[in-house]
């Protein structure tokens, strides 16, 4: 068994993709994986036993030892783990393994120096470089000029529908587009709503559900479209079961898991044949080229149209998804931290 000291310190309130990945693996190696791995939570505040029930709570209650970071090799972990996007601090001597989830802080515009020194401090100590897609691999060995054996590919994964979560759709949309995530230029909401207009006049009844916020221009307002801002999972998961199809028109991703997550539930899949988008969606996607507006409004409007055509995504997406456990992620990962520990090459 080793030791692992996990880098917690966004675990609170963290609901992004990240915040999802790092609570699946968790849970994943305490259900399945106990006997070959024990966790401590290394946190930055001093005081652990006043945060530590916070942190704790996150992760379904389980009763991880909590380590301030000022201490941590007290505890003597076999190897550290870094989940969110490089090392937080800097003053470490144990091996240790990070999680950076795509290069977009390289490879698109926006983002200064300040973002990528994390990825760079990771380069700099870290022994293995974990990354959730082969297309990252690649960029990140470019980006940050190091060989690719250092970094190992591991897709992400999905939880698949508990016993009892429900089979309800959310209705009161009518039939409707489902879109998840947040206004950044790179995922396509502008061309999206464009398009949903065009949909709109050739097939009334066809809706846009935006789950996430919309701001400046963007911030339209039209019979058919519906902002929903943040939403909780329970609700996402009706989102995806109840949709008509949902549509990931992004440029840029470093993996694409709402993919997954709306294949799990269900949902027929509209997505950008970009990145690393199809080493999410397999052959189970109806793919677009990216910024293409006349093929993703000809691809929405003949899943509205084409009853079978749903039928034929919505099953082969349940089956990409079976195929894709956040099991798999756990364990594949947890190889790759054992083999750090124990001075092994990956």
């Amino acid at each position: 068994m080793i030791h692992v000291g996990v880098d917690a310190w966004n675990i609170p309130g963290d609901r992004r993709g990240i915040g999802r990945y790092v609570r699946a693996i968790l849970r994943s190696w305490s259900a399945e994986l106990s006997t070959r791995v024990r966790v401590s939570l290394i946190v930055p505040e001093w005081a652990t036993w006043i945060v530590a029930p916070r942190y704790r709570r996150e992760l379904d209650g389980r009763h991880y030892a909590i380590r301030s970071r000022r201490r941590h090799t007290r505890f003597a972990p076999d190897v550290l783990w870094f989940p969110f996007n490089g090392p937080s601090w800097e003053e470490f001597s144990t091996p240790a393994v990070a999680t950076l989830h795509d290069a977009s802080t390289f490879d698109l515009p926006g983002f200064g120096e300040e973002t990528r020194h994390t990825f760079r401090r990771a380069a700099a100590r870290c022994t293995r470089i974990v990354t959730d897609s082969e297309f990252s691999k690649s960029a990140l060995a470019r980006a940050l000029n190091i060989g690719p054996d250092r970094i190992v590919a591991i897709p992400l994964g999905v939880e698949l529908p508990r016993a009892g979560e429900g089979t309800d759709g959310s209705e009161e949309f009518g039939r409707f587009a489902l879109f998840v995530g947040e206004a950044e230029e790179r995922k396509g909401l502008p061309e999206l709503l464009a398009v949903m207009q065009t949909v709109h006049e050739r097939v009334p009844e066809a809706q846009l559900v935006v789950a996430g916020a919309l701001t400046g221009a963007l911030a339209q307002q039209a019979p058919w479209l519906h902002v929903l801002g943040h939403v909780d999972d329970r609700m996402l998961a009706r989102l995806y079961r109840g949709c008509t199809v949902f549509v990931y028109p992004s440029r840029y991703e470093g993996f694409g898991l709402p993919v997954l997550e709306a294949m799990s539930r269900g949902a027929p899949v509209i997505a950008s044949f970009a990145t690393a988008i199809p080493e999410a969606g397999g052959e189970a996607a109806l793919y677009v080229p990216p910024g293409d507006s006349r093929a993703l409004a000809a691809a929405v409007e003949r899943v509205f149209l084409d009853a079978m055509l749903r039928t034929q995504l919505r099953e082969a997406g349940l089956l990409r998804a079976r195929s894709m456990p956040w099991s798999r992620t756990a364990a594949r990962t947890l190889e790759v931290l054992e083999a750090v520990a124990n001075g092994q090459p990956r």
